[in-house]
């Protein structure tokens, strides 16, 4: 199966919705209950999207992998750090969010796709952060694997469920040698 990774646009907003609401659903099946999986449309997610893509942020980075009929299969974005909760990341930029659909995992693109947002943020920022659920442990050994530190943890309200986050910190940010354009 081909797969590329290129920068993502406004235009991916559909395809990106779909994997968001996927991933979700296929991540965190082991660890969240029916509600907190279902809270999520492609819809809503599409809205969202819409509205973050409207105003790109030159600092941020965005990226998308897709097949080769040209379905986006995963995606990340990360820029400068957005504090959310109770508890600060102590970073000056964060990776907001990744997800692959369950077809495409174990390829090396969740590695790449984060190499490629660290990179980008590397030339503005010193440090780079990012929230896991605890649960996670996969995830967690992902992150921990790049050289990220967990840090601190707060609580999380996902549809009348609390789960606990644990932020990774990442200084310096490490670097890639692959190019992912």
């Amino acid at each position: 199966m081909t797969l590329r990774i290129r920068d993502g646009h406004a235009g991916d907003v559909d395809g990106v919705a779909r994997v968001h609401v996927q991933g979700w659903r296929e991540s965190y099946k082991d660890f969240l209950n029916a509600d907190s999986l279902a809270g999520r449309s492609v819809e809503e997610r599409a809205r969202m999207w819409r509205d973050v893509l409207a105003k790109l942020d030159p600092e941020a980075k965005f990226l998308v992998v897709e097949d080769a009929n040209g379905a986006i299969v995963g995606f990340a974005r990360g820029g400068p750090v957005r504090e959310k909760g109770s508890v600060p990341l102590g970073t000056e930029a964060e990776l907001y969010v990744i997800y692959l659909i369950d077809r495409v995992k174990r390829r090396g693109l969740g590695r790449r796709l984060t190499m490629g947002v660290f990179d980008h943020l590397a030339q503005s920022f010193s440090s780079v952060g990012l929230w896991v659920l605890k649960q996670n442990f996969a995830a967690r050994g992902f992150y921990e694997a790049l050289g990220g530190k967990a840090t601190v943890e707060q609580p999380l309200e996902l549809r009348g469920q609390t789960v606990t986050e644990i932020g990774y910190r990442f200084e310096p940010i490490p670097r890639s040698l692959i190019s992912v354009g």
